[in-house]
């Protein structure tokens, strides 16, 4: 038997929800068309039946469901997956409750497009099979049940799924005993991280690359993805390769505000690690959409001029402190540059590059421009089985394809997500005397964050991970066992491959990845 598990033979109850389900998705679309619109409410005026889960609080549907209630129609697939392992888990018994907290109705300027929703949800999906099914993560029971829940955008909102998440913590049946995903690296995600903790909920983290965002500053908080000091030193180290001794940072202002927690840590690591590097220029800045919900370009005019009065000075790197909804304007900005003769480099962090990427009005190659981007993943290489890539991913790989296609794993968050799913699985058999779900508590369950590690590694898509307490700049419950790619774009030629250096603690590989760290941690 693989990692991918066991199938359970379809029996005639699943198969007559699948065909309700798709009756009534049909009906949806068919009055939806009609309308030409689609709204957050539902036909039938209200968010979802009455026990859904699900309620509109200042016009979101916000709450806690086992995926029956359909937030949008480009979720319905996954959704509906959800739904039916759901009620193939409760018709077994002996299973308890993992919620993924993610915003499920994002918007244009929102941090997680649609699509990522989308992508974060199959991850969810991949990993939940695989732990019900084999023994990816030890003893596969008990089951775990999948929520999902809407995280909102106002103290309303989410005041009403947190008193939800706390019910069904307590619950003496089937308790909710971790919470997964997070969302992105905000304020807001803090804030509700703490409300958590102060709840001795555990969770467990996707994609959240804030220093902040960890154990050692909410407790009962770990993640599967690394930090960005992690990043930064990989970044630091490759500059030392290519011998890039100058550097301008380029920041956006909605990290003075503490609104979007992964610009300000990105920046403050900039800032530490690179002191010598960035000390002979100003600092550039611009004002993110993503935190101030402005839909126009940003202005790069004035940030621009000072880079190229910088490359003029000898200089050829640039540190980009921000979002990848502004990414696409920096670069439109700088290949119209005055200075469009002079080669540079930006260097940046655990960004989703793909939509930027895909401009076809942006000619990096033409523009003289490389992107350096110390990455979470590297779909594209690891699908290859370039060397690096973790133990763990063919076999998820695998997995997912059987149900989703393969490019919804460009962006990341399906291998993220899987593995936080994955991560609180595992921290859950751990607290399971025998696999029995009998006596099950949250607490329980928290108080094995910290010992999966040794016999008890998670092996996940992106790496063998492990998390304990922390030890010098490591930080506790941050993965041990993490690789940090870093990305080149555009990719090398082969005759720049052969002359490129190699530095002693990475190596070269083929395709886009250009080098290698060692683990996160």
């Amino acid at each position: 038997m693989t990692d991918q598990g066991i199938v359970p033979p379809e029996t005639s109850m699943l198969r007559r929800r699948r065909m309700r389900r798709r009756m009534a998705l049909a009906t949806v679309a068919v009055v939806l068309a009609a309308a030409g619109v689609w709204g957050v409410v539902t036909v039938s005026g209200a968010c979802g039946s009455l026990d859904s889960g699900v309620q509109d609080i200042d016009g979101t549907c916000v709450g806690v469901n086992d995926g029956s209630y359909v937030f949008h129609p480009e979720l319905a697939d996954v959704l509906g997956r959800i739904e039916e392992e759901n009620a193939r888990v409760r018709d077994e018994g002996g299973y308890v409750s993992v919620a993924l907290l993610d915003p499920l109705t994002p918007t244009e300027t929102s941090a997680l497009p649609l699509t990522s929703v989308r992508n974060r949800l199959e991850g969810a999906y991949t990993a939940q099979r695989r732990v019900n099914t084999s023994h990816v993560a030890g003893d596969p029971n008990p089951r775990i049940q999948l929520l999902l829940a809407n995280q909102g955008d106002t103290d309303d909102q989410w005041t009403h799924v947190l008193d939800r998440l706390r019910e069904l913590s307590v619950a003496e049946e089937h308790p909710l005993l971790a919470v997964v995903g997070l969302g992105v690296s905000t304020a807001r995600t803090r804030e509700q991280a703490e409300d958590l903790a102060d709840s001795d909920i555990p969770m467990v983290g996707a994609v959240l690359t804030a220093d902040d965002l960890e154990h050692d500053a909410i407790s009962g908080l770990i993640k599967t993805s690394p930090s960005n000091r992690h990043y930064v030193a990989a970044l630091r180290h490759h500059m030392r390769i290519e011998g890039l001794d100058t550097a301008i940072m380029v920041r956006d202002s909605n990290s003075e505000e503490g609104i979007d927690l992964y610009t300000r840590s990105l920046e403050e690591e900039f800032e530490e690690q690179m002191e010598k590097v960035i000390s002979r220029y100003r600092t550039q800045q611009f004002t993110g959409k993503s935190a101030s919900g402005d839909s126009t370009p940003s202005l790069f005019a004035g940030v621009q001029a000072n880079i190229c009065a910088s490359a003029a000075d000898g200089n050829r790197a640039v540190l980009y402190a921000g979002r990848e909804i502004d990414l696409g304007d920096l670069l439109r900005s700088l290949r119209n540059r005055t200075c469009r003769e002079t080669p540079l480099t930006l260097l940046t962090a655990g960004l989703e590059l793909g939509k930027v990427l895909a401009d076809p009005d942006l000619d990096l190659r033409a523009a003289k421009l490389t992107i350096l981007n110390a990455a979470t993943v590297d779909p594209l290489g690891w699908s290859g089985e370039e060397p690096g890539t973790p133990v763990g991913y063919p076999d998820f790989h695998g997995a997912f394809v059987r149900h989703f296609p393969a490019n919804h794993l460009l962006d990341g968050g399906a291998i993220m997500v899987h593995d936080a799913l994955l991560t609180a699985a595992r921290a859950i058999r751990l607290a399971a005397p025998n696999g029995a779900a009998s006596y099950l508590t949250p607490e329980r369950v928290r108080g094995q964050l910290l010992n999966l590690n040794g016999e008890f590694v998670v092996t996940g898509a992106s790496g063998t991970l492990e998390f304990s307490d922390g030890r010098k700049d490591e930080g506790t419950g941050v993965p041990g066992g993490k690789p940090i790619p870093v990305l080149r774009y555009p990719s090398l030629t082969d005759r720049e491959r052969a002359s490129e250096r190699v530095g002693d603690l990475c190596h070269i590989v083929a395709g886009p990845k250009l080098v290698a760290c060692g683990p996160a941690g």
